[in-house]
């Protein structure tokens, strides 16, 4: 699980779509910020990352990965350049692995308090 997020910290700083969406069981689901409706299966999380990654992301890990049983949960910081500012998003995402390693569920708890000017 450890390695998974490295990866996706990696693959998201690379704006590597492919590896991002190879992260993730075919049937998983993606809960960007959680309340919103999420997306699922690879089509669905290919689109959402899409959008993501239009924009150059500068991501770097804030503390230790926790990790127990099935589940990863890791802080980090996303700085990007977005309608005309600089901004740091603060997100904590959790992570659900399946059996082969993959993610079935990431869902990212942040608000309006953990997005800033930077």
């Amino acid at each position: 699980m450890h390695a998974v997020v490295h990866r996706y910290i990696a693959a998201l700083n690379a704006g590597d779509l492919d590896a991002i969406v190879a992260l993730y069981a075919d049937d998983a689901t993606v809960e960007d910020p959680v309340g919103s409706p999420p997306h699922q299966g690879h089509a669905a999380i290919r689109a959402f990352y899409a959008k993501s990654l239009a924009i150059k992301l500068d991501v770097a890990l804030e503390g230790p990965v926790r990790a127990a049983a099935n589940e990863a949960a890791f802080a980090f910081c996303v700085r990007l350049h977005w309608q005309g500012r600089d901004m740091a998003i603060r997100p904590i995402d959790v992570f659900r692995f399946n059996e082969a390693g993959k993610i079935l569920s990431m869902r990212a708890i942040f608000g309006p308090e953990n997005m800033t000017a930077h």
